[in-house]
């Protein structure tokens, strides 16, 4: 009988060939087809082909129930990435955490991959526990983190962490915080459900739960995530260290006080590790690097620059574009949507000196800025740091050359509410891995 599927009768590096024309998002799909051409795309490592690349930033803007994403167009639509997620079966897909490429959506819900346009549905997690912890269940809220690395494997973990205890008693305000053991929920996908594991802690406490509360009445720390070599960083009122495979975890003090309310803080992933971002109200901005010195883990100031002068001297065009575009996803939820025009770039991700939107920050008076700045986060691969300027502008300040560039409008069409802010926001690579475990 002949074979329905003729690419059998190729010889093997016939199809390889064949299989390496298709574009990332075609050979992640041409992988799930059959155990041969599987086979012959891992074999020969096509995909690594790809080499990692940011492609944009998934934003949330208060009052907007979509995320909006901002992104560099690449060239041709072969290659795009859409931030438009109307795959799922949900109003509001909100990005809650990413990490390399998994999108973790609205109160864990989901998780979805937008370069394959793969997605998983997640079962709602258990009741909140008591066990290991003291206070009432009444008293702990929590956050969620996803944690995937596909060079180790195709399966997921989704962390949820309980956070500060809120409605304490007196005698519970003078227990330490984070506890030990610290008992959290974690979703496999490997099995697809959702485990008790206690995770012991390495080191000392932050301090008192009384203490940690004060802090948290003077400050807004966004619970930010960062996922290097093998364990997750998340920001709270200190950052948190946690090892998967060992189930222990550590708490390390920020490099700067973080009960101070009009600072910009940020934690993130870039080129060389985890970086911790500081933005005062002077303009003053300053990048550690987390190492290890003599055995001990400790914060090393990387960068320390005051952008008064930059900001306040920037004349950007509101008719520039360009080179990135918000994609307009909530107003064209609600609207025909028009065709976005695709804009070739010569590399990944390119500085130019000569580019009138670009300025060297190293010299010139200091002038306050009067507009607000926040920061949106770190470039994955490069020291980059990307902002936001009266959330009008995007913006990527390179920490070495201490220069900038306007990336263009980060406003979203039509946007208005009694507060106007930037949430959260995540930088995304894109993962041509295929079927999610527990897909549909």
């Amino acid at each position: 009988m002949e074979p329905k599927d003729l690419t059998q009768r190729l010889p093997e590096d016939a199809l390889a060939a064949v299989l390496h024309r298709l574009p990332p998002h075609g050979l992640a799909a041409a992988r799930c087809v059959c155990k041969a051409w599987h086979a012959a795309i891992d074999a020969r490592r096509m995909l690594d082909l790809f080499p990692p690349s940011l492609v944009g930033m998934f934003i949330n803007f208060f009052d907007l129930d979509i995320s909006e994403f901002f992104f560099r167009p690449l060239r041709g639509m072969d290659t795009a990435v859409s931030g438009k997620l109307h795959y799922i079966p949900t109003d509001k897909s909100s990005v809650v955490d990413h990490c390399n490429g998994l999108l973790l959506l609205h109160k864990a819900s989901y998780v979805v991959n937008p370069a394959t346009r793969c997605w998983a549905p997640l079962p709602p997690p258990p009741p909140r526990f008591e066990h290991g912890c003291p206070w009432s269940d009444a008293a702990l809220r929590d956050h969620c983190y996803i944690v995937f690395d596909p060079a180790v494997s195709q399966h997921y973990e989704v962390v949820r962490i309980p956070s500060l205890p809120w409605r304490t008693t007196g005698s519970e305000l003078q227990l330490e915080w984070p506890p030990s053991p610290f008992v959290m929920h974690v979703f496999s996908s490997a099995t697809g459900n959702w485990e008790e594991r206690s995770f012991a802690r390495r080191g000392d406490s932050i301090g008192t739960v009384a203490h940690l509360q004060e802090l948290e009445k003077w400050s807004v720390v966004p619970h930010l995530s960062a996922y290097w070599r093998g364990e997750l960083y998340v920001l709270t009122q200190f950052v948190m260290r946690i090892s998967l495979s060992n189930n222990t975890y550590q708490a390390i003090k920020p490099p700067v006080d973080v009960g101070m309310l009009d600072q910009e803080l940020h934690l993130g992933k870039s080129k060389n590790g985890v970086y911790f971002a500081c933005f005062d109200p002077q303009c003053r901005l300053r990048v550690w690097i987390l190492n290890k010195l003599h055995g001990e883990t400790v914060w090393v100031l990387k960068h320390d620059n005051n952008l008064d002068y930059m900001l306040s001297h920037g004349r950007y065009d509101p008719q520039f574009q360009g080179p990135w575009i918000i994609e307009d996803i909530n107003y064209d939820s609600n609207h025909s949507p028009s065709p976005i025009e695709m804009k070739e770039v010569e590399d990944e991700f390119g500085w130019n000196s000569d580019n009138e939107n670009t300025l060297d920050t190293r010299h010139g008076a200091r002038n306050h800025y009067n507009g607000s700045i926040s920061i949106l986060g770190f470039h994955p691969y490069r020291e980059v740091i990307f902002l936001n300027a009266s959330f009008r502008r995007g913006l990527a300040y390179n920490i070495n050359s201490s220069k900038l560039e306007d990336l263009g409008n980060i406003y979203p069409k039509n946007y208005s509410s009694m507060q106007m802010f930037v949430e959260h926001s995540f930088p995304y690579t894109p993962c041509w891995i295929g079927k999610l475990p527990g897909s549909i």
